[in-house]
């Protein structure tokens, strides 16, 4: 009798985990973390967070503004596209994923970073881009992304957090410092390729929307193509050293009283030393907006 009720405890303690059973082992490995992603846009298709395991203070941002968990983009989110990029990073506890989702007659590109503490969602970043939001934006091409951020690194070949956050550090210094003495450039690999919001706007070989983009990055900032962008708020919430890939946040600014500001999150891919590919989330926000997060742990 007492064997029968051990095995229906186990048994139903099975079946209330649900999505989430996998975040149960005493660490968040990467399929944990991965777990949490794919419940967190489960939910969100169906526009209910109340199944979520989500911590006492959770604090949730969408595009910078401090919401209400269910507010905002739960209102109006549809079925997502097939493509997601995900970083996950077990020695933190973080994980982020660039996606999209149907919403009403359009597509919106998604940017969702979660913190996993004591296998709960303690914080939740997320950037929601629509048309309109951005000058560059073709969410539709996001389905015939290479998959060259899912593939892991060699162990050997692997860089330290510390040189993934100095790559990242070049690219924005360079943006910041291009047209100046003080311009290096980052290091790019040949024929390195950025995407924002699903449009390649480097090395573009065939319908370009302008002449900068079939540029390389080299060039583009040798001919100080964003000069006098400042770049702010700099953080890298999550490195995923297994598969090369470092996030970051930011924002852009110019000095101009009248300019937007723009609110970016960046993959970085990183091997043997060279920024292989970059892709982007990016919106216009007002002048002077802040992500919502802090920028002191970079």
């Amino acid at each position: 009798m007492r064997s029968t009720l051990l095995l229906s405890a186990v048994l139903l303690g099975g079946l209330l985990a649900g999505p989430f059973a996998a975040a149960q082992s005493p660490a968040c490995d990467r399929a944990c973390l991965k777990g949490f992603v794919d419940g967190y846009f489960d939910a969100l298709t169906r526009r209910d967070p109340s199944k979520l395991p989500l911590a006492a203070a959770v604090k949730y941002t969408e595009n910078g503004r401090v919401l209400d968990l269910g507010q905002g983009f739960w209102h109006t989110a549809g079925a997502p596209i097939r493509y997601r990029d995900y970083v996950l990073d077990p020695e933190t506890g973080g994980a982020a994923a660039f996606s999209a989702f149907h919403e009403y007659e359009g597509i919106a590109q998604t940017f969702v970073r979660l913190k996993i503490v004591d296998r709960r969602i303690a914080e939740i970043e997320t950037f929601v881009v629509r048309v309109g939001d951005q000058r560059w934006f073709a969410p539709d091409n996001l389905e015939h992304l290479s998959d060259l951020f899912a593939q892991p690194v060699p162990a050997a070949e692997r860089h330290t957090r510390d040189e993934f956050r100095a790559a990242g550090e070049a690219y924005f210094d360079a943006i910041q410092t291009e047209g100046t003495p003080e311009f290096v450039q980052p290091p790019f690999a040949p024929g390195m390729k950025r995407f924002e919001n699903g449009l390649q706007t480097t090395n573009v070989t065939s319908n370009p929307i302008i002449e900068r983009h079939t540029w390389s990055p080299d060039l583009q900032l040798e001919r100080a193509s964003y000069k006098g962008t400042m770049v702010m708020d700099r953080r890298y919430p999550l490195i995923d050293v297994e598969h090369g890939i470092a996030l970051a946040v930011a924002t852009f600014r110019r000095a101009e009283p009248d300019s937007s500001t723009l609110l970016l999150a960046e993959m970085f891919k990183l091997t043997g030393g060279k920024l292989r590919e970059i892709r982007a989330v990016i919106l216009n926000a007002p002048n002077g907006a802040a992500t919502g997060w802090s920028s002191a742990a970079r």
